[in-house]
């Protein structure tokens, strides 16, 4: 018995060496999320702008266009919960936020992270926002929480080609989605729509109370909040279900009538945009992120006209 155990032993051994060895690699690794996150521990006392939300926000709010000191703290696939949870964290350290901007997309009230095919981002949130909001302990690990070859990928890709992780700008814009790589708009119109169609509304409930606690967290600490509908492409506008578009829109506005420190508007058909502005048929390249957030900021300013400018933070 004691020679099984000893073989056992010597065969787990190495297997635990590698992996405690890559895990110790991927942490080191920069990342967006670590990037965001020590920006955020370092600085939140000075922002008076704060974007969060969804891949909407990261690619479509770029904070070099506002007049105030702005970062953007949203990431892919970001859910209200993990909104939340980042404002939370660092309650106490927003001395100077005056206004949080927050987009509700189609699939906003909908979904929640941890519970669909993105699931496995909650890792990021554990281990560098430290947010321990998740019960599934595997997502304390960067091995444990996705596939071995994404992970040898990954550092094949980092270590030994120097593959640049930080796909942000200084203050937290998505860089990737730009105009000379667009995606055709006429088929990303129609795969995101059935992409962000939902089959049921399980998550209905909690999401727009996860909202309602947002906009409560707004008031009590006396920020003003902006939530908005992003822009999207005639041809994921027109594959979109109506009745969930129009839940979703119907809530918000019901949400904000209730309260006096947040305004809605809903620029998903605006005219404005156009085909240029576009990388994919819902999010906006380097040039709408420009057009979106001058927009925005227009709000900003009419809302805040009290606060001072900024050279930056």
């Amino acid at each position: 018995m004691k020679r099984f155990y000893y073989k056992v032993l010597m065969f787990l051994l190495p297997i635990i060496i590698i992996g405690g060895i890559m895990e110790f690699m991927l942490r080191q690794m920069p990342n967006v999320y670590r990037y965001k996150s020590n920006y955020l521990d370092n600085n939140s006392n000075k922002i008076e702008v704060l974007f969060l939300g969804s891949s909407h926000s990261f690619f479509g709010l770029n904070p070099i266009y506002t007049k105030k000191r702005s970062f953007n703290a949203s990431h892919v696939s970001q859910t209200l919960d993990y909104d939340l949870e980042i404002l939370k964290k660092y309650e106490n350290k927003w001395s100077d936020l005056k206004c949080i901007v927050l987009p509700i997309s189609y699939f906003s009230l909908f979904e929640k992270m941890e519970s669909g095919k993105e699931a496995w981002r909650a890792k990021d949130y554990c281990l560098y926002y430290k947010i321990r909001s998740s019960k599934y302990l595997p997502y304390y690990t960067e091995m444990l929480s996705g596939q071995l070859l994404t992970n040898f990928k990954r550092l094949y890709s980092f270590y030994w080609k120097k593959t640049d992780n930080i796909v942000c700008s200084e203050l937290g814009w998505g860089t990737s989605y730009n105009s000379k790589s667009a995606r055709n708009l006429f088929e990303s119109g129609e795969e995101g729509a059935k992409r962000h169609r939902i089959t049921d509304d399980q998550y209905f409930e909690e999401m727009t109370t996860v909202l309602a606690s947002i906009i409560d967290f707004a008031k009590k600490n006396k920020i003003e909040l902006i939530l908005f509908t992003p822009p999207a492409y005639e041809s994921y506008r027109d594959n979109l279900d109506q009745n969930q578009l129009n839940r979703t829109i119907q809530a918000v506005i019901n949400i904000v009538s209730k309260c006096n420190n947040c305004s809605y508007f809903n620029f998903i058909d605006d005219k404005s945009f156009i085909s240029s502005d576009f990388y994919d048929a819902d999010h906006m390249n380097e040039i709408g992120a420009k057009k979106l957030t001058l927009k925005i900021d227009s709000i900003i300013e009419s809302k805040q006209k009290d606060l001072p400018l900024h050279d930056g933070i």
